[in-house]
């Protein structure tokens, strides 16, 4: 008993550090199972987005709209945009150049590529509209010191004359809180009516 009260101090710290910690993850995990009923829709181009009401739009501009967690310090954005150009190049390419310039070499035995749009996207008639894809996700390393969690998709309908790049990209363990809500808001994404 008398070791107890000599370290009352330590005590009531680390019962303050374990209520924090639950208080957290139940926020989290609220956040998970409200971000369907929560979302709001946002209209990107001709698709439409469900974003969760913790994301704040940080830039928004013609052809892109960038969110962050403005009511935390998690170092994680995501970034949706498309770009005009020529239809004609590769999927492939433009990801090769991407990565070149970003300079990002992914961890080989982490990283993990899709290509099939019925995997990625729920709705069927965005599924056939896009039926160029592909997703990259994984860890890397950035410009050879910073390391990153990147979750990556690339896709395209020719007749739209450009190509959509989205991105959310993290610290390696602020990609696992964000991420699966970034996977949810582009599974889940369909297409405007014209």
């Amino acid at each position: 008993m008398e070791n107890i009260l000599n370290n009352l101090w330590d005590w009531a710290i680390l019962a303050a550090l374990l209520i924090g910690a639950i208080y957290t993850l139940s926020i989290v995990r609220r956040e998970s199972s409200d971000f369907i009923d929560e979302s709001y829709l946002i209209t990107f181009g001709r698709l439409s987005l469900p974003i969760p009401t913790w994301w704040s739009i940080t830039k928004q501009e013609n052809g892109l709209i960038e969110f962050a967690r403005t009511d935390t310090r998690y170092d994680w954005y995501a970034r949706f945009e498309f770009i005009p150009g020529d239809v004609n190049i590769p999927l492939t390419d433009i990801l090769h150049a991407k990565i070149e310039a970003e300079e990002l070499d992914y961890d080989k035995d982490d990283v993990v590529i899709e290509t099939e749009p019925h995997h990625l996207f729920k709705d069927p008639a965005t599924q056939t509209h896009f039926i160029e894809v592909i997703r990259v996700e994984g860890k890397a390393t950035q410009r050879i010191e910073e390391r990153v969690y990147l979750d990556m998709y690339l896709f395209r309908n020719k007749a739209e004359g450009g190509h959509y790049i989205c991105e959310s990209r993290s610290s390696v363990l602020n990609g696992l809180v964000e991420g699966p809500f970034f996977e949810e808001c582009l599974s889940l994404m369909k297409l405007e009516k014209n």
